[in-house]
């Protein structure tokens, strides 16, 4: 009920009638002489009493933009119909995490953790029994691409055995107590409890020069946040359907419409072009993405594929995507299963629902170029000149070092016959798509110009001191093309500017917060964040220079397959390619190069594909992600919680066809409908979107110790190499680490136009070493075999 507002015309005392019908012996205008006194001490008395309590307010939100009163809670700070937000709704980031609930019911004894963890163990043994003889899919087959393309590694696969352990411990345990969870009052499961491992202890450097590889002692109260092998963090509690860890039902327990249903339903194809921004956009946001997470996946003995849909044998973690009668492409084919697999079950060293595990470090840090461990960095590095290691062709251009593994899903026998295999990066799905493996090889370059041109200002600097720094840097520069070109276009330059996430030159405030985590959200790495698959074309403009006759390559052709970066002119061919070509406009729509071909290859004996959007769906669902409406609650939009509701906020089209695949709002998938929202003013991803990707960066920004811009610790850039670093473009990247662009617009996420012309490179690419100049420095140089000390000169 809403509180009666008052002004100055309300009377302070409401008479029911005259004064001449109020009894007693004092005289009336006695009495109204103490009435008046009393209501005025009443008044004063209640304006003290309204005081505290703001004051009390003020203290507990006013210092704190992350809470809003509870009075709030229910008010939406987004306006659907012109499509804004309201200023109080960037007060709520960074959002703070749900709580996951006590398990105290199920306190269980020493004796029965015993016995749980040997369950465990026994449903480990038995998964590996199975792992032995299960079928593995035909080699280079869209479903051993898959597998292949979202490589796990050894450390993730032996860290998963752990978390299977726990996983099943919880199941026996929840079943023991006969906890069932009700499908009728709660989305949310049990707590977590137990404290299993403690974890050991790291000793971490006080004032560090660079970042760990694997991003741990980021933060020295919480050294793990942001680090690889670690799971991943939850804005709201899973929703399992056992309430521990299978994968989320419908809202009354029953089974949600297949995945590929949903697809074909909703995600149709249909084709609207968004003329202002081109496709490098779709590529930074997904070289970006590798940079950040890689969920691991379950794999078979030393990482073998598994075969869900051929195997007479069930795998365990086989969550197959059923295929109805009728499926428009499937059919054809004559299958009725679509391959997929679980994510490894995170160890986090206590019992309670499921968790999965990122391998990626949570920070904008290259490990994307690098590698997240120091064994990988060390196989990438040449150890000269603080280079990494290439491979140069015989007309002397550089690439990526090669791959030479048959079974990498990429390897083609033909081409190897060749002498062309597929490369070698930081990530393992670097040979994805030709546009990926372009921008690998553009940061590879880059590192190796950037070192080359640290070893000029400083020829003292040994190779140690060389990689540190040009990675460093290197870091710095990603960290400001997504701040500064990317994410103005996704979410807006308007709510860019009101998370304070763009770059300050200049700026003496230094932004971190060791208090926030920066840990990637799973509901960010599952669903949010592959929004940007919908801006992806069918077909691929391909010219070899901006004034010649375009060409054009179907997308399922360009996965697994960068071999055109052998040929002469191969590398700028791609570049010029992202940078010309228009993106699909940010809807629910998809085309079918994605829905039907994925990592098919026209020259691969299995022509059947899978569908990207299906995958998505079910891994959201794997990870027991939450409905649509209760992110929209989360971020503090209106509800949707009925159908009437939700056609309000949603495309009228898309609202149809969820309606009539969905038994309730309840059960629609956060993917599904996070993509059928209208665009919020200025970005091209609606509020929900924008809501849990937004409060992902500002994480990642303030809660990154090494953020380029810091104005303290050892860490720290000075003003004059923090102004080359805001002076970065993607542009002046590639201008700089191409073999022959020469002209390029000066911001490639966005379309040429009259605010954004062809520029050239001479023009755009004006980074100055200068700044890392050490003056005064001594150093050792051999001449004929002797050593010598020289001085290096201030000039």
């Amino acid at each position: 009920m809403e509180e009666e507002k008052v002004d100055e015309t309300t009377p302070i005392v409401n008479n029911q009638g005259p004064s001449y019908l109020f009894s007693g012996k004092e005289p009336i205008r006695e009495r109204q002489s103490k009435q008046l006194q009393c209501w005025i001490c009443a008044g004063i008395l209640i304006s003290f009493f309204i005081a505290l309590i703001i004051a009390v307010c003020f203290s507990f939100y006013g210092d704190d933009p992350k809470i809003i009163p509870e009075s709030q809670n229910n008010k939406p700070l987004y306006s659907d119909r012109d499509s804004t937000f309201k200023t109080e709704f960037f007060t709520l980031f960074p959002m703070i995490d749900e709580a996951a609930a006590n398990w105290s019911i199920l306190e269980p004894t020493d004796e029965e953790i015993k016995a749980a963890l040997d369950a465990g163990k026994k449903a480990l043994g038995d998964k590996e029994m199975i792992e032995e003889i299960i079928s593995t899919p035909i080699l280079n087959s869209p479903t051993y691409r898959h597998q292949r393309a979202v490589s796990t590694t050894s450390i993730a696969r032996n860290a998963g055995k752990r978390g299977y352990v726990e996983d099943h411990a919880t199941r026996y345990l929840a079943k023991k107590h006969n906890f069932q969870k009700s499908h009728k009052h709660s989305n949310i499961g049990i707590g977590s409890f137990t404290n299993l491992i403690t974890h050991d202890k790291i000793d971490c450097e006080l004032n560090p020069y660079y970042r760990t590889y694997n991003g741990v002692c980021n933060n020295k109260k919480n050294v793990h946040w942001g680090s690889a092998y670690i799971p991943f963090r939850r804005g709201l509690v899973a929703d399992y359907c056992d309430a521990v860890s299978s994968p989320r039902c419908a809202k009354d327990g029953s089974e949600l419409p297949s995945a590929r249903d949903v697809s074909v339903t909703i995600h149709r194809p249909s084709y609207f072009t968004d003329k202002h921004f081109t496709v490098m956009l779709a590529v930074w946001g997904q070289f970006l993405d590798h940079d950040i997470t890689a969920t691991a996946l379950n794999q078979g003995q030393d990482g073998a594929p598994i075969d869900c849909c051929a195997s007479q044998i069930k795998h365990p973690e086989c969550f197959t995507v059923p295929l109805a009668k009728g499926d428009p492409y499937f059919d054809d084919y004559n299958v009725t299963c679509m391959n997929f697999l679980r994510s490894v079950p995170a160890p986090t060293n206590r019992l309670g629902p499921r968790e999965q595990l990122n391998q990626a470090t949570g920070f904008i840090d290259g490990s994307v170029v690098y590698g997240s461990t120091e064994e990988k960095v060390k196989q990438l590095r040449s150890f000269k000149d603080g280079k990494l290691e290439m491979y140069t062709t015989p007309d002397n251009r550089t690439l990526l070092p090669v791959s030479r593994d048959p079974n990498d899903g990429c390897n083609e026998a033909a081409e190897n016959a060749k002498g062309r295999y597929c490369f070698d990066s930081g990530d393992a799905r670097a040979n994805e798509n030709l546009h990926l493996t372009t921008l690998h090889l553009l940061f590879a370059r880059h590192h190796n110009y950037l070192a080359e041109g640290l070893a000029k200002v400083n020829p003292h600097w040994n190779d140690e001191k060389l990689f540190q720094e040009a990675r460093k840097i290197l870091g710095a520069q990603m960290q400001h093309i997504t701040y500064n070109e990317f994410l103005s276009v996704i979410i807006g330059k308007d709510a860019s500017e009101k998370m304070e996430i763009l770059s300050t030159p200049g700026g003496s405030i230094d932004t971190y917060d060791d208090n926030l985590e920066p840990s990637i959200a799973n509901e960010f790495a599952a669903s949010a964040f592959r929004f940007a698959h919908t801006l992806l074309p069918g077909l691929m403009k391909f010219t070899k220079e901006y004034d010649q006759s375009e060409e054009s390559i179907a997308l399922h052709n360009m996965l697994f397959n960068p071999y055109s970066l052998y040929n002469e002119g191969g590398f700028d061919t791609a570049i010029r390619s992202a940078l010309n070509t228009s993106l699909e406009k940010s809807d629910p729509y998809f085309t079918k190069e994605l829905t039907e071909k994925l990592f098919v290859h026209d020259a691969s004996p299995v022509l059947c594909g899978l569908d990207l959007v299906s995958l998505n769906i079910q891994r959201g669902r794997d990870h027991g992600l939450r409905a649509y409406p209760d992110w929209r609650k989360r971020c503090h939009l209106s509800s949707v919680n009925t159908w009437e509701e939700m056609e309000k906020v949603v495309d009228p089209q898309s609202f149809k066809r969820i309606h009539e695949i969905y038994k309730s709002p309840q059960d629609v998938d956060l993917y599904t409908g996070g993509l059928a929202e209208f665009p919020v003013k200025g970005g091209i991803i609606g509020p929900t979107l924008t809501c849990i990707i937004g409060d992902q960066f500002i994480r990642m920004k303030k809660g990154d110790s090494f953020w380029y811009e810091r104005t303290q610790g050892n860490q720290k850039f000075t003003s004059g190499q923090k102004e080359q670093i805001f002076d970065t473009s993607l542009a002046s990247i590639i201008c700089r680490n191409s073999d022959k662009v020469e002209f390029a617009q000066r911001y490639v996420m966005k379309n040429i136009g009259d605010d954004n012309p062809l520029m050239s490179c001479k023009e755009i690419d004006t980074f100055d070493f200068e700044p890392w100049r050490e003056h005064g420095k001594t150093t050792k140089i051999s001449i004929d075999d002797h050593e010598t000390n020289v001085k290096v000169i201030k000039h």
